[in-house]
């Protein structure tokens, strides 16, 4: 029978976990107040989808985005809404300390499950909340079967 015998620590020092709590540390203030703060938020809105009986509810977050700069179409069941945020503009003697609203065009489509009445469809834009209003068709709406 080999034993082989080896150089092997079994245990780290209480200097090896300090040291790496100290660099640890460092990393944390680096990325707080050396690194420039980026855009981390997604331009796309976020949105939700509900389903009630006669009808599908988009609703979109879109603050600062108005009305005109929005586009809603519905095509080969997708509905999507498009539009352009703009950025804050600050004097090119400032700088960015922290930028994290989004700014650009965005793009979000929403597969719908059955066919909807397209010249029913509505939308409204409130306090930068984008609900979109969208009947379903005749044909997608159950219907209940008398017997005889």
């Amino acid at each position: 029978m080999l034993v082989r015998y080896g150089r092997y620590p079994v245990s780290k020092s209480v200097f090896d976990y300090g040291s790496a709590l100290g660099s640890g540390i460092d990393n944390l203030f680096e990325d707080l107040l050396i690194r420039p703060w980026v855009r981390t938020q997604s331009q796309n809105p976020a949105i939700d989808v509900a389903e009630y009986e006669h009808e599908f509810v988009v609703v979109a977050e879109m603050p600062g985005v108005k009305k005109e700069e929005i586009k809603v179409l519905v095509q080969d069941g997708t509905l999507t809404l498009s539009g352009q945020r703009k950025g804050q503009v600050i004097p090119d003697e400032s700088r960015w300390i922290r930028s994290e609203i989004g700014s650009g065009s965005f793009s979000r489509s929403v597969e719908l499950p059955m066919p909807v009445k397209e010249e029913g469809i509505t939308a409204e834009l409130k306090n930068g909340i984008l609900r979109v209003v969208l009947p379903k068709s005749d044909e997608a709406k159950p219907r209940e079967i008398r017997v005889n």
